[in-house]
């Protein structure tokens, strides 16, 4: 049986959206095996209102926490390796600690459902940004591949700022 990383308790599966993970009835953490945060990001089962998403996706943003302040250096449940934090997405302020070893996650109380608003949030702002912007950053793109006679991205800045953000995210997710 697997024991909490947090406060030594034992862990519980439970059923989380259709994906099995594990629980601390005591400090309500959860561990999630290294393709589990990736599973229950792309199933978006439960759905967040509109308000919820977006308050998350806008407060976590660019904070500038220092990894070194917030690395706890837990004991992973799984393996025993020891977990490293992890700034959700690169710059959100969610700190997670992932598993040098196994690559799984614990998520302390309430981070799995702001992962999951602020993806959504992300995902639902996505198409409104660019219509917003697309024609600008089209322009900037035209200005750039005449000033540099270099091929860039179709979405240069956004879609930077996108590989980026799927990137850190597909990282986490161990894909």
């Amino acid at each position: 049986m697997m024991q909490c990383p947090n406060c030594q308790q034992p862990l519980t599966t439970i059923d989380y959206e259709g994906v099995e993970i594990e629980t601390c009835s005591d400090c309500h953490g959860e561990w999630l095996d290294a393709d589990e945060l990736g599973k229950i990001v792309r199933l978006r089962e439960v759905k967040f209102d509109e308000q919820a998403r977006r308050a998350i996706a806008e407060s976590t943003t660019i904070t500038g926490v220092k990894l070194k302040d917030v690395d706890r250096d837990l004991t992973c449940p799984k393996c025993g390796g020891t977990t490293d934090a992890l700034n959700y997405g690169g710059d959100t302020g969610i700190i997670l600690d992932r598993c040098t070893s196994c690559g799984g996650f614990w998520l302390d109380r309430d981070e799995l459902e702001k992962v999951q608003m602020l993806v959504e949030g992300w995902e639902d702002k996505l198409p409104e940004d660019l219509q917003e912007y697309g024609s600008m950053l089209r322009d900037i793109e035209v200005k750039l591949d005449r000033d540099d006679d270099v091929q860039l991205s179709r979405i240069p800045i956004v879609g930077g700022f996108i590989n980026t953000m799927i990137n850190g995210i597909l990282d986490l997710t161990g894909h």
